[in-house]
């Protein structure tokens, strides 16, 4: 079942291209999209376009773009809200211990938090909500999301793709 969502995504983007890659970071970023692995589908599409690297900068832009804008939303909504929405959604499973984890991130750290776990796979994101909550000002909050998930994706991608190509 997985392989078969991973690849109708893939049929997708090369269909679509960077639209559908924002569309599909967007909600990534928003936590609908989660269970399925930045580590596979950007350097997958990366590789089947066989991108050079002035579209792989766009390709990586356009996914950190997509994925702060997801963030952004959850930020929002936990800032509007509360937790009350998101834990009620039957779309977003978030466990009380990865909140609590997140809350007390942000109350140590504040942005440098952010900034840090959109490095962490699982827990990426989830520090927006007790942004949100706490009202922190969206300026930095973008700054902070936009810079690591940046940093992050051209990591992923820079991996990926130099051992692919090393290999082949």
């Amino acid at each position: 079942m997985f392989e078969a969502i991973v690849d109708a995504l893939f049929d997708l983007l090369l269909r679509v291209g960077l639209p559908a890659l924002f569309v599909f970071f967007l909600l990534k970023g928003a936590f609908v999209g989660k269970p399925i692995p930045t580590t596979v589908i950007l350097p997958g599409y990366v590789l089947a376009i066989s991108a050079s690297r002035s579209e792989t900068a766009v390709i990586i832009s356009v996914s950190t773009a997509g994925y702060v804008a997801g963030q952004l939303i959850i930020y929002y909504i936990a800032r509007r809200d509360g937790l009350s929405t998101i834990q009620s959604s039957p779309r977003i499973r978030i466990s009380p211990d990865r909140i609590d984890q997140a809350e007390r991130w942000f109350k140590q750290y504040g942005g440098v938090g952010v900034f840090v776990t959109n490095f962490v796979p699982y827990l990426r994101g989830l520090i927006l909500l007790p942004a949100g909550i706490a009202r922190y000002p969206v300026a930095k909050l973008v700054f902070f999301a936009f810079t690591s998930t940046l940093i992050y994706h051209a990591a992923i991608v820079a991996v990926a793709v130099g051992v692919v190509r090393a290999i082949f």
